[in-house]
């Protein structure tokens, strides 16, 4: 393809990054004039990099084109890390789907060894997706969604969470060497923020707070419409603040952290327990028919036909999780708090204990236009997230170049 100008790879990132892309939107995006944007947008048009997908109304009454980025300047591809599996999702410059799987993941005993039958997993898969794809529309870069800790900006896996052996690794490297692809690795929490980053362009949020209740419980915190990921990739860490109210103890060693509580392993864990106290729930005779490991499905389940035990338990979860988001509120003052992954399958549960204890524990001036947003969330959203960011960060490296 034609080389871009600098201000060329500007216009195609934010025709990227915006919902309904327009001559001005872009404009203010890219803070240019409307007659230099006009000018731009005929050159990607030339080039074949932009095409346009329609007609919006403007306040002025006169129809707007709508413009995308072709679906020919390459594909990136999410990946979405979990101990026994791993998800996969492609999409192209015009954010469509082309790519969609799920495959099992076998880590073998010695926990050493699961880095290197992560890495030969994956990459397995994933060189037969780069030499299947079609001609003049290469991968241009993978997008790797991972539990526990991960410093982005180094490409390093810090620490994992339910996946043991991890230190400091240089898995980016490790899968560049493989694929011959630019690959970027962010935690599972961060991915799932970049998905809602672009879902919410529209909505004029730029300051929210992404509460991911999965393996563990963690965040993603945007302000002024950037991520911030602290200074090696730690920030909001609010799974391992402690609760005095909490008597588990964590992975980390310490007792009380929130995450032992409100993650999908520690709900379960909760439940576990309070069944072998002997209450009487309709989730006893599920251990009995299905065996003794429950799953969230199943909790709900019982949840919704009226278990009492079921949705007591929920609402003590509740309490906790608004224990949380009533910290986050008080630390950085968000338009929203949006709480999405796996556990959020239990908002109807959440939403009222959680509000309760943000009223009481918030200032008023604190919640004014404030908002909580239970995600519409999906088991493919975080390698969703993660194919979005790659492609953010290949677009990125084209502008960076000199």
């Amino acid at each position: 393809m034609k080389r871009l100008s600098r201000d060329e790879i500007r216009a195609a990132r934010a025709i990227f990054s915006l919902q309904h892309p327009t001559r001005s939107s872009i404009a203010r995006q890219t803070r240019l004039s409307l007659v230099k944007i006009s000018s731009i947008l005929g050159e990607l048009e030339k080039k074949e990099y932009i095409e346009k997908v329609g007609k919006t109304k403007t306040t002025g009454g006169r129809p707007a084109y709508i413009f995308q980025l072709k679906p020919t300047i390459g594909v990136s591809i999410g990946v979405s890390i979990a101990p026994d599996c791993f998800e996969i999702l492609g999409i192209d410059g015009s954010k469509s789907v082309g790519i969609e799987e799920r495959h099992p993941l076998a880590l073998p005993a010695d926990p050493e060894k699961h880095v290197d039958s992560i890495v030969k997993q994956v990459a397995s898969v994933l060189k037969k997706k780069i030499a299947c794809q079609p001609d003049g529309q290469p991968v241009v870069s993978i997008g790797i969604a991972l539990p526990g800790m991960v410093d982005s900006r180094r490409g390093i896996w810090l620490l994992g969470l339910q996946v043991t052996g991890i230190t400091h690794i240089n898995l980016a490297g490790m899968f560049e060497e493989q694929l011959q692809v630019p690959v970027y690795i962010e935690d599972v929490s961060r991915t799932l923020t970049v998905l809602e980053m672009y879902r919410n362009r529209g909505k004029r949020i730029r300051d929210f707070v992404l509460v991911y209740i999965g393996l563990g419980l963690g965040t993603g915190i945007v302000i002024n419409g950037r991520i911030y990921r602290g200074f090696h990739g730690l920030a909001g860490e609010i799974g391992h603040i402690e609760h005095a109210d909490n008597t588990y103890r964590c992975s980390c060693n310490s007792v009380g952290c929130l995450e032992t509580v409100v993650s999908t392993a520690g709900i379960l864990r909760v439940f576990q327990d309070r069944l072998k106290e002997g209450v009487r729930s309709s989730l006893q005779k599920t251990t009995i028919e299905n065996g003794p490991g429950l799953s969230l499905e199943e909790i709900l389940a019982a949840a919704d036909g009226g278990d009492r035990v079921a949705q007591s338990t929920l609402g003590e979860i509740g309490v906790f999780l608004g224990d949380a988001c009533a910290t986050l509120i008080k630390l950085f003052n968000p338009q929203a708090l949006i709480i999405s992954g796996p556990g959020s399958i239990f908002k109807e549960y959440f939403r009222d204990p959680l509000q309760q204890v943000i009223q009481q524990r918030v200032l008023p001036e604190m919640l004014e236009d404030y908002q909580t947003v239970f995600a519409d969330y999906r088991a493919n959203h975080e390698a969703r997230g993660a194919a979005l960011l790659a492609m953010k960060c290949y677009l990125n490296k084209m502008i960076s170049r000199p």
